[in-house]
């Protein structure tokens, strides 16, 4: 749990007991924490073993190495939930760029990048054609040297619009090299074909090979 205190306290995130505190555009609220199941899928498994591999790989680098990393945290200071800002430490920050990069299918970060401009490619546009078999996401970074990772989400109830927690990766790849009929392949083998009217949502994120990522962008699709 983690509180931001004025004369009372003013805003609130994390859990506490049986309760999670979070914030969205009407204001801070409160619900009951529930526990999900876990199913162990292949994906999870994935990002645990990532995840694990380079907390193993973080313990094999030399003195020098590590020290490398904790002196270049002021440069990847980032804001946290609350707005303010806030340094990593130099294994979260070892973490963080080699997850990103390494999720992306970039090799491994193994010494501190430079901090680079990310693509300013917003998206316009995502639509499917069953008929057809693509899926087009239109406005996409095309450079060789960006890596798009593309998240959806399966089938929502009519109505549903709050999706950052429901959004899975099902393709990373090139931005000069991906596909409509690629994209929709991958997206098909993750959850299934969309219906005609569906409530489905696509989003993309930027990936350098240093690890440096951009926002997430989310876009609810069409389906045809």
């Amino acid at each position: 749990m983690k509180a931001k205190f004025g004369a009372i306290v003013v805003d609130g995130r994390g859990k506490l007991g049986g309760h999670v505190f979070s914030k969205n555009a009407a204001g801070s609220y409160m619900r009951t924490k529930t526990t999900p199941t876990n199913p162990k899928t292949i994906y999870q498994t994935a990002v645990r073993a990532l995840f694990a591999a380079i907390s193993v790989a973080w313990s094999g680098l030399t003195d020098s190495a590590r020290a490398a990393w904790v002196n270049a945290v002021s440069e990847w200071q980032q804001t946290d939930i609350f707005g303010d800002l806030k340094k990593p430490t130099g294994k979260a920050l070892f973490q963080r760029l080699n997850n990103q990069a390494q999720s992306a299918g970039w090799p491994a970060v193994t010494t501190v990048p430079a901090k680079a401009d990310l693509p300013d490619a917003p998206i316009t546009s995502a639509a499917f054609d069953t008929t057809l078999g693509t899926l087009t996401v239109a406005g996409v970074d095309g450079s060789t040297t960006t890596r798009i990772m593309y998240f959806g989400t399966s089938m929502l109830t009519a109505g549903t619009s709050f999706v950052k927690n429901k959004l899975r990766n099902y393709a990373s790849e090139v931005g000069a090299s991906g596909s409509a009929i690629d994209t929709y392949a991958k997206y098909v083998a993750r959850f299934g074909i969309p219906t005609v009217g569906s409530n489905v949502y696509i989003a993309v994120k930027y990936v350098l090979s240093s690890g440096q990522a951009s926002p997430l962008q989310i876009i609810k699709a069409t389906v045809s």
